[in-house]
C-alpha cells in the first residue's frame, strides 16, 4: 500500500513538471521584437516561475504601439500573459492593461472584441487612474473609448469622434497605426475644420515614432510634448488651432517668467477667447494661460473671467491645476466685496496702490472730516477702476461711503469740518440723495442722536429670536428671511423734516442688513452642520448659488468650508533652504477618520503634484476618562509613488506620528521602508521648540503632522 502512494506522488510530481514544460514550450517561438539571446534568458527565467520575465516575453511578443504587424504575435501574448498572471498576482493589472490593447486593436490571429477589452480594463480602472490630464488639450478618460469607437465606427460618424478616437490610440499609447487611421478619417469627413490640426498630430506622432529611443520609456508620449516643441510652432505658424494652444503651454511654461512671453502668447491666443469660440475646454485653458501672463490689474481681470468661465462649463472638481489660480481670485474677489478688504488689499498688493485706502487712514474718516473719503470715491469711481473692481463691487463701496456720513457728521464739530462737510455735500452728486436732509436739520439729527428710541428694543428681541430659531430645510429659511426683509421697524425712522417740501430722508437699515446676514449663514448651519462631509460641502456649493436670496453671505460661508472644514482643509508650508512652498488638501473619506491627501509643490511660479497618499487618524482616549476626553492623535501617513498612471499607494511604508496637544508636542515620529530614505532632520527640533500644538481638534492634529511630514519628507515629494 505504501508503494502504491509513493509511485502514485511521484507520477503527480512527474505531471506537474511535464505541465509547466508543456506551457512553457506550447508559447511558439521566440518574439521578433527581441533577440534570441534576451529571449532565452526570459525563458529560463520563466520556467523557474519568474512572473516578471513572463510578462516581459508577453510583451516582446505584443510589441509597443509603434511596432509593425508582422512582428506583433497577439496569440502567444496572451497565453504569456495568462501564465504570468496565474503565477503571480501582482502581474494581474499591467497584464490586463497589455490584454486591453490587444483587444482593442487587434489583428487575424485575435480580432477586435470590445467587450473583452472592457473586462480588462475594468480590472486596470480598480488599481489606477485612467484619466489623462491636459493644459492644453481636451482631457481624455479611457473608460471612455469604447462608446467613442461606437460613435466613430458609424456609417455617418462625426469627424470629432473620428478625431477624439485617433487621440485616444496615440496618446494612451495603444497602437499607432489605428490612431492614424482615425486622424485621416476625421480629415477626410471635415476637412474644413480639421486637417490642419490631423497634419499637426500625424506630425508630432511621427516625430514621437522616429526619437522614440530618446524618450523615457516608463512616462506616456503625451506628457513628454514638449520635446516636439520645433513641430508646434511650425504648425501653430500653418494656423493648427491645437498646435497653437499646446504652444502657448509651452511658452508660459518654459518662460522663467511668464510675463516675459504675453505678447507671443495673446498672438497665439486671441482667437481662442472670443465668445462664441465651440470649444468650451480649448477656451478655458487658453484663458487659464492668458491669465498667467498678465500683470497688475489685468492679472486680476483676467482671473475673473477664467473664474466666470470655469463656473459657467464645468464643475469646480474638474482642472485641479487651476486651482491655486482661482483660489487667488477668490481670495481677491471675497476682499473686494467689502471697502474694509479692500483697505486690506491696498497695502498687501501693489496692484491697488492707486486708491488711497490705507487702513489706518479710513478710520479716520470717523473723525468728522470728510475729505478722505471723497478722495476714496473718486479714486473707485474712475473708469479704469471700476472695470478693475467690477460695477457690483464700486457701488458697494459707494453705499458703504454714503453709510459713513452718519458718523462723520457727528464727529464734525470744528468749523473746518463742518465746511468740509456742507461744501462736500452741496458740490459733489454723490452725496446729492443725503445733503438737504443734513443740511436743513444739522441741530436737531445731532440732538435725536443721543436718546434711545423704541427700535432699540425691537431689534435685540429679534436678534435673539434668530439665534434661538432652528432651520430645518431651505425653504423655511427662504420664508424667514423674506419676511424679515419687509420689516421697517428695525431701524430707527430718520427726522422728520421741517416742513413738505423738504427731501424725505433715506433710512438706513443697517440693523436689518446685519440681522439679514446672519440669517443667511444659520440657515445653512442649522441644516448641514459646523462640520459638513465632503459630499454636503459639494451639494452646498452646487445648491446655495441657485438661490439668490442666500447671496452673498451663504455662498461665501459654502466657499470658505472647502479650505478650513472638519472634512476639507487646506494649508501651506514653506521650505525656505529650497524656496518651495508646498499647498496640500485634505478631504475626509465620508464619516470615517481616513483621508486623502494631495501636496503641490511651488516654486517659480510652478506647480506641480508633488504627493497623492491616504493618511488615516486614531484618537487616543486619556487613561481613565469616562467622558472620552482626549489626550492625543496617533496620524499616520502612509508611503506612496508616483507610477505612470498615477500615485501608488504602500501598505506597509508610513510615517507616523503622535500629536499630544496637552504637551504641545509631535511625539515617536517613525519611520518605515523607503520614507526612512532622504529625510531632513535639521527641522524637527526647530519645529517641535516653534510649533504650538494647543488645539484638541482632529483637524489642527493632522495640520501639524503634515506640516511635520513635508518638512523631514520634502526631498522625496515630487513625481521622480
Amino acid at each position: 500500500m505504501k508503494n502504491i502512494k509513493k509511485n502514485i506522488t511521484l507520477l503527480l510530481l512527474f505531471f506537474s513538471v511535464f505541465l509547466v514544460s508543456f506551457l512553457m514550450t506550447s508559447c511558439g517561438s521566440a518574439p521578433q521584437t527581441i533577440s534570441k539571446e534576451t529571449y532565452k534568458v526570459y525563458k529560463k527565467q520563466a520556467k523557474a516561475g519568474n512572473s516578471t520575465a513572463m510578462l516581459k516575453i508577453a510583451n516582446a511578443f505584443k510589441g509597443d504601439m509603434f511596432t509593425s504587424g508582422e512582428y506583433r504575435d497577439y496569440k502567444n501574448a496572451v497565453k504569456w500573459y495568462s501564465q504570468a498572471m496565474a503565477t503571480s498576482s501582482t502581474q494581474k493589472v499591467p497584464a490586463a492593461r497589455e490584454l486591453f490593447e490587444i483587444y482593442m486593436t487587434g489583428n487575424e490571429d485575435i480580432p477586435r472584441n470590445l467587450d473583452a477589452a472592457r473586462k480588462w480594463l475594468d480590472v486596470v480602472a480598480d488599481s489606477m487612474d485612467l484619466h489623462m490630464y491636459y493644459q492644453d488639450n481636451t482631457d481624455l478618460y479611457l473608460m471612455d473609448i469604447f462608446d467613442t469607437y461606437k460613435e466613430a465606427t458609424k456609417t455617418e460618424a462625426s469627424a470629432e469622434s473620428q478625431f477624439l478616437l485617433g487621440r485616444y490610440f496615440l496618446e494612451f499609447e495603444i497602437d499607432y497605426t489605428t490612431g492614424m487611421q482615425f486622424l485621416d478619417k476625421a480629415a477626410s469627413t471635415d476637412s474644413a475644420r480639421y486637417s490642419q490640426n490631423v497634419n499637426y498630430m500625424k506630425a508630432k506622432w511621427q516625430f514621437f515614432r522616429n526619437r522614440r529611443s530618446d524618450f523615457i520609456n516608463e512616462m506616456p508620449f503625451a506628457y513628454q510634448k514638449n520635446k516636439a516643441h520645433q513641430v508646434m510652432k511650425r504648425f501653430a505658424e500653418d494656423e493648427s488651432e491645437l498646435a497653437k494652444l499646446e504652444y502657448a503651454n509651452y511658452l508660459v511654461h518654459q518662460a522663467e517668467k511668464p510675463q516675459e512671453v504675453k505678447e507671443e502668447t495673446e498672438r497665439l491666443l486671441r482667437n481662442f477667447v472670443v465668445p462664441k469660440f465651440a470649444n468650451k475646454e480649448h477656451q478655458l485653458k487658453a484663458t487659464y494661460l492668458l491669465a498667467l501672463v498678465q500683470e497688475g490689474k489685468e492679472h486680476v481681470i483676467a482671473f475673473r473671467k477664467l473664474y466666470a468661465l470655469k463656473n459657467q462649463n464645468f464643475s469646480e472638481e474638474q482642472f485641479p491645476y487651476m486651482d491655486n489660480a482661482i483660489d487667488e481670485y477668490k481670495e481677491i474677489s471675497t476682499q473686494l466685496e467689502t471697502l474694509t478688504g479692500l483697505g486690506k488689499l491696498t497695502t498687501e498688493r501693489p496692484m491697488f496702490i492707486d486708491i488711497p485706502l490705507e487702513m489706518p487712514q479710513y478710520y479716520q474718516h470717523y473723525q468728522g472730516d470728510i475729505r478722505p473719503l471723497v478722495a476714496i470715491k473718486n479714486a473707485i469711481t474712475t473708469p479704469e477702476n471700476i472695470e478693475f473692481l467690477t460695477p457690483a463691487n464700486v457701488e458697494k463701496y459707494k453705499q458703504t461711503l454714503l453709510e459713513q456720513v452718519d458718523d462723520i457728521f457727528d464727529k464734525a464739530d470744528t468749523p473746518s469740518e463742518l465746511y468740509s462737510f456742507k461744501n462736500a455735500l452741496e458740490k459733489d452728486k454723490f452725496f446729492e440723495p443725503l445733503a438737504k436732509p443734513y443740511l436743513d436739520s444739522l441741530i436737531q439729527q445731532r440732538l435725536d442722536l443721543k436718546g434711545l428710541v423704541q427700535e432699540d428694543l425691537v431689534y435685540e428681541y429679534e436678534k435673539e429670536r434668530l439665534e434661538n430659531v432652528t432651520f430645518y430645510n431651505l425653504e423655511e429659511g427662504r420664508k424667514f428671511i423674506e419676511n424679515l426683509s419687509k420689516r421697517d421697524d428695525l431701524d430707527p425712522e430718520p427726522a422728520a423734516p421741517k416742513n413738505r417740501w423738504s427731501r424725505k430722508p433715506v433710512k438706513q437699515e443697517i440693523r436689518k442688513n446685519a440681522l439679514l446676514k446672519r440669517a443667511k449663514v444659520k440657515v445653512l448651519e442649522d441644516i448641514y452642520g459646523n462640520s459638513p462631509t465632503i459630499k454636503q460641502i459639494e451639494e452646498l456649493n452646487k445648491t446655495v448659488p441657485r438661490y439668490s436670496w442666500l447671496a452673498p453671505e451663504g455662498r461665501e460661508w459654502a466657499v470658505g468650508l472647502k479650505g478650513n472644514s472638519e472634512s476639507w482643509f487646506t494649508g501651506i508650508v514653506d521650505v525656505s533652504k529650497t524656496r518651495t512652498q508646498y499647498f496640500y488638501e485634505v478631504k475626509r473619506f465620508g464619516d470615517s477618520d481616513r483621508f486623502l491627501m494631495e501636496i503641490k509643490s511651488i516654486k517659480n511660479n510652478k506647480s506641480n503634484n508633488a504627493y497623492s497618499t491616504n493618511l488615516e487618524v486614531e484618537k487616543m482616549v486619556k487613561g481613565g476618562s469616562e467622558s472620552g476626553d482626549v489626550e492625543g492623535y496617533n496620524v499616520t501617513i502612509f508611503g506612496a509613488k508616483y507610477q505612470t498612471y498615477g500615485w501608488k499607494q504602500s501598505k506597509t511604508d508610513f510615517f507616523r506620528v503622535i500629536c499630544k496637544p496637552s504637551t504641545n508636542k509631535l511625539e515617536n515620529a517613525v519611520c518605515t521602508g523607503y520614507m526612512t530614505v532622504n529625510r531632513d532632520k535639521s527641522f524637527s527640533d526647530d519645529f517641535l521648540r516653534k510649533h504650538n500644538v494647543s488645539s484638541d481638534s482632529q483637524k489642527d492634529a493632522i495640520r501639524a503632522v503634515v506640516r511635520y511630514f513635508i518638512l523631514e519628507m520634502h526631498q522625496n515629494l515630487g513625481i521622480r
